[in-house]
């Protein structure tokens, strides 16, 4: 169970993160045009500034970064 619950886990992280990297440079240069659904999820946070909209999800990467970094830690 132990090990199901590390692919999941990494599974997950990596989807966050694809996804706060997308979100980040659509915001900037405008590059994907996003489905419905897709919209109703950045939409409530499109009145926001770009820059607030971008340190959030920057913060979510890196928040994601340093659970893989520990999820691939040796532990003593």
């Amino acid at each position: 169970m132990k090990i199901f619950n590390r692919v999941v886990m990494i599974i997950v992280l990596f989807k966050i993160i694809l996804f706060s990297i997308a979100a980040v440079v659509n915001k900037f240069i405008n590059i994907f045009i996003w489905t419905d659904v897709t919209n109703k999820v950045i939409g409530s946070i499109g009145g926001l500034n770009i820059y607030i909209t971008g340190g959030i999800l920057l913060v979510v990467f890196v928040v994601c970064i340093v659970l893989l970094v520990f999820e691939f830690r040796k532990k003593e």
